[in-house]
């Protein structure tokens, strides 16, 4: 990778996507409970909010475990070196790109589903509230999903083509096992994602006094 790569952004980028997905997980974990007895909306809501957790968590820990198997190479490659045989680089950016194209593919779908779901209830919380945090709680949702929607148009064709390259040049050239690393790394990845965002939830479920509403239903 360049040696002018901007680090510094991606370390903050990346600390603050898992952040927010923590966020995400622990308010979702508030409401579980509550959601649970009252059912309806609020638990379709719960559960979008749970969908964007796991898929951010699962975005970070690709992120890593992508760049830790690249920089490590020197280390783990030697261990299945023959005697005598000289290491060289099993992994080049080809590999990079499609193993975070391939995950990117795989969270997109529940990311502009459960986005698109939080949105429309940023909306209805808006007008039924009518005040300024709601307001701009919309107004911000509105912005990501749009972005997120027009990021997705660009960003799929241009990860599919990543992906069916890399797995292209592959066959001929002795690198399947490559393919292999990169399907079984993010099926990692996104068990871990789920699992974080599953342990939170659990972790903050039921801490919080039910409402009047929730007890009501609960108590009949």
């Amino acid at each position: 990778m360049k040696e002018n790569f901007p680090w510094l952004i991606l370390i903050l980028v990346w600390a603050l996507n898992f952040g927010i997905s923590w966020l995400n997980a622990r308010t979702v974990g508030l409401m579980w409970v509550e959601t649970k007895i009252l059912g309806g909306w609020q638990r379709f809501m719960a559960w979008m909010g749970a969908i964007m957790s796991a898929s951010g968590f699962t975005w970070c820990y690709l992120i890593f475990g992508t760049l830790a198997l690249y920089f490590t190479q020197p280390a783990w490659v030697r261990l299945f070196l023959d005697e005598g045989e000289t290491y060289a680089p099993m992994m080049d950016a080809s590999f990079l790109e499609a193993t975070l194209s391939l995950g990117y593919l795989i969270i997109i779908p529940g990311i502009l589903f459960s986005g698109l779901m939080i949105w429309i209830d940023s909306l209805i919380q808006a007008i039924k509230r009518k005040d300024l945090a709601s307001g701009a709680v919309a107004g911000w949702n509105t912005f990501a999903q749009i972005h997120n929607t027009y990021s997705a148009m660009k960003g799929i064709p241009e990860a599919w083509k990543a992906v069916g390259k890399f797995v292209g040049d592959s066959k001929g050239d002795g690198k399947g096992k490559l393919v292999i690393l990169m399907i079984v790394l993010v099926i990692v990845c996104v068990f871990a994602g789920v699992m974080t965002t599953w342990g939170i939830i659990n972790k903050y479920a039921g801490t919080r006094p039910l409402s009047p509403e929730a007890s009501f239903v609960k108590a009949h």
